[in-house]
């Protein structure tokens, strides 16, 4: 409420920038960003998870998507663009808002506090960095081919291959198990990211409470199994080269 009330006195005369600035650096306009942009990211997983769900279509329907992917380039600079305004965004302001909520309570409870908490809160900011140094190299893996250790595929076409080079990525058990460990850091992250946003929302309590943290454990580790399935069945020889 404070935060408001400085935001409306002190708007007066400002430019538009610096009023966005004032309200993003704010406790309100910090948390509201990072929910905006951790919703961006998360329906960009979503899609994500549904195209790499075709590996278990075969060869064709994965490397057809992969392609029409590829072709479609305002989609796929759209979503790089947004990739690249939308992680900065949501670290920075998750980064802000732990802070303003240290110096709002620089000493700790002696009790717990009242509202619902878990372990995955303590650790929001380290999942989401250790996810992010994930990310990065799963880019420089599958996307920018800079590192393997499988040779680039390449179909008649000329395209790459990119069911063959998947499979060959996944058999190296390191890789595989480095990807199911970032899943389910991941998982923990939306899970709590969902819970978060519904508290912040106010829609907390002994009537939601249960409902929203089941509700938040089920679309985060949905996502981790989805994600986890596609190196296991690689490394059990479901999905074949």
């Amino acid at each position: 409420m404070a935060d408001a009330m400085e935001l409306k006195r002190d708007s007066a005369g400002e430019t538009l920038l610096g009023s966005l600035w004032k309200f993003m650096t704010s406790s309100v306009g910090s948390k509201v960003v990072m929910a905006i942009t951790g919703l961006g990211l998360g329906l960009f997983i979503v899609g994500h998870l549904a195209g790499n769900l075709l590996v278990y279509a075969g060869r064709d329907a994965f490397n057809s998507y992969a392609t029409t992917l590829q072709a479609t380039k305002p989609l796929v600079w759209g979503t790089r663009i947004a990739l690249l305004i939308g992680f900065p965004l949501h670290i920075l302001t998750a980064i802000r808002s732990a802070q303003l909520n240290r110096a709002a309570r620089p000493v700790a409870y002696a009790h717990g506090p009242k509202s619902p908490a878990s372990a995955a809160s303590k650790t929001m900011l380290i999942s989401g960095a250790l996810f992010l140094a994930y990310f990065l190299y799963h880019l420089a893996h599958f996307t920018l081919h800079l590192t393997g250790p499988q040779p680039t595929a390449l179909l008649a076409s000329g395209g790459y291959d990119a069911y063959t080079m998947l499979v060959m990525g996944f058999q190296q058990p390191l890789i595989a198990l480095l990807y199911v460990v970032a899943m389910v850091l991941l998982s923990a992250h939306i899970s709590h990211g969902i819970y978060s946003l519904f508290q912040h929302l106010g829609l907390w309590g002994a009537k939601w409470t249960p409902f929203l943290k089941n509700a938040s454990l089920v679309v985060g580790y949905g996502l981790c199994a989805g994600f986890a399935s596609i190196p296991l069945a690689v490394l059990l020889g479901f999905i074949k080269p």
